[in-house]
């Protein structure tokens, strides 16, 4: 069975939310600072919120409104999200395929998902819902 979705740092300040129109249980969500909450929208740009959640401070205070966020718990590992032609910078992988950064190679900002460890994405995404 396929892994609950993870939004890694290639959706750094990209954030373009083709995964949002995809999701079938709009489980992505957009943190909005004004408000202090997580939103999920029913359609990428519709502003009609699907669902919403209080993030924890410590954690969204990392990356704030740059990154979107997968609430695990509410992903039902359907894989649409992290298909190759959803997600124009490659930045969501199934659980347990996140990049581990065990290859030797040096960072590298042409292709993010390689030499580079993204395993910490795993428990910040855990780490951001609260509630």
């Amino acid at each position: 069975m396929p892994g609950v979705a993870i939004i890694t740092e290639a959706c750094l300040d990209v954030k373009d939310r083709a995964c949002v129109d995809v999701c079938p249980v709009q489980c992505i969500y957009e943190y909005d600072p004004a408000s202090n909450q997580l939103t999920s929208e029913v359609e990428a740009g519709s502003g009609v919120i699907e669902n919403a959640h209080t993030p924890a401070p410590d954690a969204i205070g990392i990356f704030g409104d740059s990154l979107l966020y997968v609430n695990v718990d509410e992903c039902t590992s359907c894989t649409a999200c992290y298909q190759p032609d959803v997600c124009p910078v490659g930045a969501i992988y199934s659980e347990e395929h996140v990049p581990n950064g065990s290859t030797i190679t040096k960072y590298n900002t042409a292709d993010t998902a390689k030499g580079h460890d993204h395993t910490f994405f795993i428990e910040h995404t855990r780490a951001v819902f609260a509630d």
